[in-house]
């Protein structure tokens, strides 16, 4: 028992220097094995301002995503969906908005790398009750 003691006591360099080298590894191994793969026909669904209405040509986007093969595989297009939210914006008439990967709700074993179409054009319009 001693010695376990007296071991773990000792050679903190070295056991520094083991760290660093796995972390650097395990980094290193992370990288080489992520992959990236385009998901076609994932649902975009705007929120409007309260008091507007939200209409765009554009229902569905494209998102290329990556992550470990085996994560890839599992990731389905009915866990991605994008989100335009608009709640806080006052303007009315034609929109232009860009997507970024920010707009995409996805798992969080995969990461989002890109969406196209990049824009889209949104018409707002006041509710008439």
């Amino acid at each position: 028992m001693n010695r376990a003691i007296l071991w773990l006591r000792t050679n903190t360099g070295l056991k520094v220097v083991a760290l660093l080298l796995a972390t650097f590894i395990w980094f290193f191994v992370r990288a080489v094995t992520s992959e990236r793969r385009t998901v076609e026909g994932v649902q975009l669904e705007i929120q409007p301002h309260p008091g507007t209405v939200a209409q765009s040509n554009t229902r569905y986007i494209n998102v290329v995503i990556s992550g470990a093969q085996e994560d890839l595989r599992q990731a389905s297009r009915n866990e991605l969906f994008g989100v335009v939210d608009l709640t806080e914006e006052k303007a009315t008439g034609r929109l232009i908005v860009t997507l970024t990967p920010r707009v995409v709700r996805h798992p969080r074993r995969v990461q989002v790398v890109s969406v196209e179409p990049t824009n889209i054009v949104v018409r707002v319009d006041p509710v008439v009750e």
